[in-house]
């Protein structure tokens, strides 16, 4: 055997080497099913706070949001997409997929999957999608067909219209975006007085609204899902570090495990591919983010 082919036999046994390599000492693929007896939620709110970071969890004095995650399963480990700031890490959250890799305007989100699939009939308003926002941005998060939308303010004025609302539609799929934590954030900086401040009030809001989920007669059939666009240090966000990127995620109610940690990192476009499956939904092909079925209660 001449020189090359000594040589070429040695790259090709190498190559072999890495690619066995890198194959046994990958991590094994999350691969549940669920079992016969899994049964999707009715109803699904979701609650984001802009700027909440994980960082300043622990702290905050947030009884009913810490409640939930007693009882139900949590993350501080979920990252955000780079940079983190709000229109991409909201976008890739309703959409399930980062910025570079939506291939289009019309990329569908979860206010499309959820209005195709429940609403038969046009001005069915319990099966039609809604949108409370604070961020005027966020407008544009779907198409108006696809949802109904409010504007708000992190106040109680809103809290209660967020409230009377859900009393009487009780829809299918509610997104909320309250623009607090983050406008405190910039204001007096992550982690100060009137960071926590907000955070407090913030779950006094979310009392409001699961109370009127409790009156409406469709708590037991609704999960909670909360989390968050970015956090953030000093008076600013869109860094690539842990104070920037890491933010809660949190899921309570019919069907959650409860007291579950979530032992691995997740992003933030896994979010709404979770809130499909808890909806009974199919996700959608385009979707690049992955559902977390381990947060499910009833698996095999």
């Amino acid at each position: 055997m001449n020189k090359e082919k000594v040589k070429k036999t040695i790259l090709i046994i190498y190559i072999l080497l890495i690619i066995l390599s890198c194959a046994t000492s990958a991590i094994p693929p999350r691969e549940t099913v669920f079992n016969s007896n899994y049964t999707s939620a009715r109803h699904l709110i979701f609650i984001g706070f802009d700027g909440w970071g994980a960082a300043y969890l622990q702290k905050a004095n947030m009884p009913t949001v810490k409640r939930m995650i007693s009882n139900g399963t949590s993350s501080t480990e979920t990252r955000s997409v780079m940079p983190s700031v709000s229109w991409p890490n909201w976008s890739s959250l309703f959409m399930g997929t980062p910025p570079e890799k939506r291939s289009n305007d019309n990329f569908p989100s979860i206010f499309t999957i959820v209005k195709k699939s429940f609403s038969t009939v046009q001005e069915d308003s319990e099966t039609l999608p809604v949108l409370f926002y604070e961020w005027k941005d966020l407008y544009n998060i779907c198409p108006d067909e696809t949802a109904a939308k409010f504007e708000i303010s992190s106040d109680y004025e809103s809290a209660y219209k967020i409230a009377s609302y859900i009393l009487a539609k009780k829809p299918v799929f509610t997104a909320i975006a309250f623009d607090e934590p983050d406008a405190a954030g910039h204001a007096k900086g992550w982690g100060s007085k009137a960071y926590y401040d907000k955070l407090a009030l913030l779950d006094n809001f979310v009392a409001i609204i699961e109370q009127a989920v409790k009156d409406s007669g469709i708590y037991d059939s609704t999960v909670f899902v909360f989390s968050t666009d970015h956090g953030g240090s000093f008076k600013g966000h869109g860094m690539n570090t842990s104070k920037h990127r890491k933010i809660p995620l949190i899921f309570y109610g019919a069907g959650i495990k409860k007291g579950y940690v979530i032992p691995f990192p997740t992003d933030i476009y896994d979010i709404t591919p979770s809130m499909a499956i808890i909806l009974g939904l199919q996700v959608p092909q385009e979707w690049t983010g992955r559902p977390i079925f381990e947060i499910f209660d009833n698996l095999r």
